[in-house]
């Protein structure tokens, strides 16, 4: 392919002019050129051509100052074509990869996939990608959830700015055409560096592809049923296989991504029975998970930037049970697998309450009693997480808790409080009433 054929795209140069400079936009990018891939071979390997650097430079250049950070799919051909953007516009940038864009990529759930892209082709899953197909495909995501998941994500980044995502042709029609309602065929399909754009403006998100745009409603995702289930789906599948044939639950703040668009770290999997939990660990294992903890109550596992709590606790009957048992209301909140991967979602009317009132609200009567203290820091730090308001009769609610035990009972509360949060936490409130927070209790 000769220089004079290689450019950057026109509709990228004028998305970049069209950006608005005072809030953060989100570009999600088709990498470089590339030679052509190897027939069957995916090209994981595959850098971009000299020509591929030369545009990739150019545009950086373009973009220059409003660069302000990159991510990339993990194959090469991304990597390089983030490094080219960062040394055209002269930015000094590490390059974060990121498998949602690419390595399986956000719209693959498990390995099953690879079988249906080999047997049905790969025009037939875009179109099911794009959505001009409805039936259900083993191994792929719900596209439309997953999408709008990963441009959320996307918009995450809160600095003002440019902030472009590298990844692959099917990645960006496939995001591109859910969220403008668009079932584009072959000839929408990306050049290399063309892109889907994303700003906010208010209540409303904008998408720019090529010669077409639109809005969206916010937020992109929230705690819908559907949405549950595809968070749920996609990470169950990031640490064992959905098909294992374990009854469990995944339950618990992991679902709070779903309203900041950050990744979900800590995943709690409560197993049906001890056979389950066993069947887990196994599975965890296989997965090359490591046990980096055993606490009294549960076993907590690491595998990449993930933690796995599993706890020893099997004798919940149901998911209903599970999420009666916790305190704050956006923590009610789970998906509970069958034995083969069939899954289904409970989602507590507190949780639905506080994303309606922007308020993080407990579950009354508070369950956990003598956890109260542990919780009210819980309950103020999702607070500050997701920027909702903390009611003050919600934390009245913990210290009519408190004030209602008997010494033993509140020095009992204040010892769990300092364990899980140190010896410091609360300690005015408490000192106030009375109590330090220290070993020695009562002042």
């Amino acid at each position: 392919m000769s220089a004079e054929t290689v450019f950057v795209p026109p509709s990228t140069l004028r998305m970049l002019e069209a950006a608005p400079l005072d809030r953060p936009v989100a570009v999600l990018l088709r990498h470089s050129a590339r030679p052509p891939l190897p027939p069957g071979d995916e090209g994981f390997h595959v850098p971009i051509t000299d020509d591929g650097v030369r545009i990739a430079r150019e545009l950086g250049a373009r973009v220059g100052p409003r660069l302000r950070s990159l991510h990339s799919s993990p194959l090469l051909r991304c990597v390089q074509t983030a490094q080219s953007l960062a040394e055209g516009a002269r930015a000094s940038l590490t390059v974060p990869t990121d498998t949602l864009l690419g390595h399986p990529g956000v719209f693959v759930v498990h390995g099953g996939a690879g079988r249906v892209w080999r047997q049905l082709g790969h025009d037939e899953v875009m179109a099911h990608l794009v959505g001009s197909r409805d039936a259900e495909l083993d191994g792929v995501a719900d596209a439309d959830a997953a999408a709008r998941f990963l441009v959320q994500r996307m918009l995450s980044e809160s600095t003002p700015g440019i902030h472009v995502f590298v990844t692959h042709d099917s990645l960006v029609t496939a995001t591109a055409a859910r969220l403008l309602g668009i079932a584009f065929d072959r000839s929408a399909w990306p050049l290399y560096l063309d892109g889907a754009w994303f700003w906010r403006d208010g209540p409303r998100t904008f998408i720019g592809y090529q010669e077409w745009s639109g809005w969206r409603e916010q937020p992109l995702c929230s705690i819908t049923e559907r949405d549950v289930l595809a968070l749920a789906r996609r990470e169950i599948n990031a640490v064992i296989d959905e098909r294992i044939d374990a009854r469990f639950c995944l339950a618990g703040g992991a679902f709070k991504s779903l309203l900041t668009g950050r990744r979900a770290r800590d995943l709690d999997l409560w197993a049906a029975s001890e056979n389950d939990r066993a069947r887990l660990i196994v599975g965890l294992r296989e997965r090359g998970a490591s046990l980096v903890e055993t606490r009294p109550y549960s076993e907590v596992f690491s595998l990449g930037d993930r933690v796995i709590d599993v706890p020893k606790n099997c004798s919940t009957e149901s998911l209903e049970a599970r999420i009666a048992r916790f305190d704050i209301g956006l923590s009610a909140i789970g998906v509970e697998h069958a034995p083969g991967g069939a899954l289904r979602a409970s989602i507590s009317p507190i949780a639905r309450e506080s994303v309606e009132r922007r308020e993080v609200l407990f579950c009354k009567p508070l369950v956990n009693r003598r956890h109260a203290l542990t919780s009210l820091m819980r309950l103020r730090r999702y607070g500050h997480e997701l920027g909702f308001a903390v009611p003050t009769s919600e934390e009245d609610a913990v210290w009519d808790v408190f004030d209602g035990q008997d010494d033993d009972e509140k020095r009992t509360m204040i010892d769990r409080l300092r364990r899980s949060e140190g010896e410091h936490a609360l300690a005015g409130e408490l000192a106030a009433r009375g109590w330090s927070s220290s070993r020695d209790g009562a002042d």
